[in-house]
């Protein structure tokens, strides 16, 4: 039933030595840009914010490109897009988005920067190469993505050829690409040629950090409280969280559920033991409180994923000291360590694998108190943004230093 994973703070790749900054050397000077504003904890779920806090932290971040789209281009392409029923996006052509984005690309390539951190902008990192020292960041490769996630799979045959030969283009020009997961990783390396040297798997840290997680041994015994978080009920694998309760309930056990986000009907079934909470923001003080309360107070955190390039919503359970139990599916074994901090399960099994590997956790509890507690020490040494920022200031330079020291052979 179970795989086994990379643990998430592996090396893979050269591990960078640390370069610039040093003493007497000024820090690194970055660029960001991501497909959205950075400073809006909106966009992608507050990823980038994060991303861009924390490494201003390390760094001094120069230039930030609020807007990397014109008017003229995103709103057509969402026209486009819609009416093509996603089989074509201006945003896989070279030509279109070259002039999309050119904009910013020019701003960031004409900014005093050491280097450009680029986040999930493919066409941007494209049209800096050759320009300027670019880290490609992504959670997944268009490749491991376009028969995988639904959304990608209908893209016509010409605009994913398209996007292959943009994204291609764009990792193996970048100074450095980063990936949270091995599974991301792989496929940049052995399908796009990036250089293994200069392709790292580094974690990503939490969205919602825990601030005062309940200690294991203060958790009560009973009732076991699975804790399920998503938007998409069909996608986040909705229909099995709710067998695997029942399962549960009938094998005698006393379990409780709280669903956030989504729901299999409008109105929500009424079921005794499950709270469906609906949408919750974490981006205003009333919503995060909300959810800080409920993974408190859970003890598993169930997420049946059918497709997912990451799951930050696992690096969030961690910081909370929560197993997780999961799909063996994308990038997910990028924050779970399968046997360690939960327990991925291989793609396709039904619900009972999900209901036996819960009561294998909870019926046991030092097993129980060791998975949580490992889970705390993964989120205190690598799932969070200060580790991931350190390792991106890092590996940048160790890149510029090796590119300083290949120039100086050189002459």
């Amino acid at each position: 039933m179970l795989k086994q994973s990379e643990p998430p703070g592996a090396t893979l790749g050269t591990e960078p030595v640390l370069g610039r900054p040093r003493p007497g050397v000024r820090p690194l000077r970055l660029g960001f840009v991501c497909s959205g504003d950075p400073l809006n904890v909106g966009i992608w779920s507050g990823t980038p914010f994060h991303m861009l806090q924390a490494l201003q932290d390390h760094a001094d971040v120069v230039e930030i490109v609020r807007k990397p789209w014109p008017a003229w281009f995103d709103l057509p392409r969402r026209i486009v897009r819609r009416l093509s029923n996603q089989r074509y996006d201006p945003y896989w052509s070279p030509f279109w988005s070259g002039l999309g984005c050119r904009g910013a690309a020019n701003r960031l390539a004409n900014a005093d920067c050491d280097a450009v951190v680029v986040v999930a902008i493919t066409p941007v990192a494209a049209q800096l190469a050759g320009k300027v020292p670019t880290v490609f960041v992504s959670d997944a490769t268009f490749f491991a993505m376009q028969d995988y996630n639904i959304h990608f799979r209908k893209l016509s045959p010409g605009y994913k050829r398209d996007a292959d030969l943009l994204e291609g283009h764009a990792i193996r020009s970048a100074m450095v690409a980063t990936f949270p997961s091995r599974w991301a990783r792989s496929s940049a390396v052995e399908h796009f040629g990036a250089d293994p040297e200069r392709t790292f798997q580094i974690p990503w840290g939490a969205n919602l950090e825990a601030t005062a997680p309940i200690p294991v041994d203060q958790r009560p015994e009973s009732p076991w409280r699975l804790l399920f978080v998503g938007v998409d009920w069909a996608g986040k694998g909705g229909d099995i969280v709710l067998q695997t309760f029942r399962l549960l309930r009938e094998r005698g056990h006393a379990v409780e559920l709280d669903i956030v986000g989504c729901a299999p009907s409008d109105p929500p079934p009424n079921i005794d033991g499950i709270t469906f909470h609906g949408f919750i923001s974490k981006n205003t003080p009333q919503g995060r409180e909300r959810l800080e309360d409920l993974f408190r107070h859970a003890h598993i955190f169930m997420l049946p994923t059918q497709f997912e390039a990451l799951g930050i919503v696992n690096a969030e359970s961690a910081s909370y000291g929560l197993p997780v139990v999961s799909y063996d599916t994308g990038g997910v074994s990028g924050n779970v360590i399968s046997g360690e901090t939960g327990i991925l399960i291989e793609e396709g099994k039904p619900a009972d694998a999900f209901a036996d590997a819960i009561v294998e956790i909870m019926s046991d509890p030092k097993r129980y108190r060791e998975m949580a507690e490992a889970a705390f020490r993964l989120s205190r040494e690598a799932l969070n943004w200060d580790a991931w920022a350190r390792r991106v200031v890092t590996s940048v330079a160790a890149a510029l230093d090796r590119q300083d020291a290949e120039v100086a052979h050189a002459s």
